[in-house]
């Protein structure tokens, strides 16, 4: 058991390792999202799926505000495939966010 929060000292450095890499990729991503490419495609892609496919899938009628990778960038993804993209309101996308890290971090 630790004494205090945090990491034990052998997962200290694999954790701040990864956190740089993903750094790293998140600005990499992030100048990708603003170029005028995505925003083409995003917008073209929303209004062909104006609707939220996981709210949709439950029955539920929310519209959708985000262009979501399927398969992540970081993983991968193709970035302008639409195939790889799917219509999600912001609830869903961050439920999907927040799982798609919770299991990179339990891989450390």
């Amino acid at each position: 058991m630790l004494a205090t929060p945090g990491y034990c000292d052998a997962h200290r450095v694999a954790v701040h390792r990864e956190y740089g890499r993903a750094r790293r990729g998140f600005d990499t991503e992030r100048g990708f999202y603003q170029s005028a490419a995505w925003r083409a495609v995003r917008a073209a892609f929303l209004r062909a799926h104006p609707l939220c496919a996981r709210c949709e899938a439950h029955g539920r009628v929310v519209a959708a505000v985000v262009a979501d990778h399927i398969q992540p960038l970081k993983d991968g993804g193709a970035r302008f495939d639409w195939a790889n993209l799917q219509a999600l309101c912001v609830a869903c996308h961050n439920r999907k966010t927040a799982g798609e890290t919770a299991r990179h971090t339990r891989r450390i």
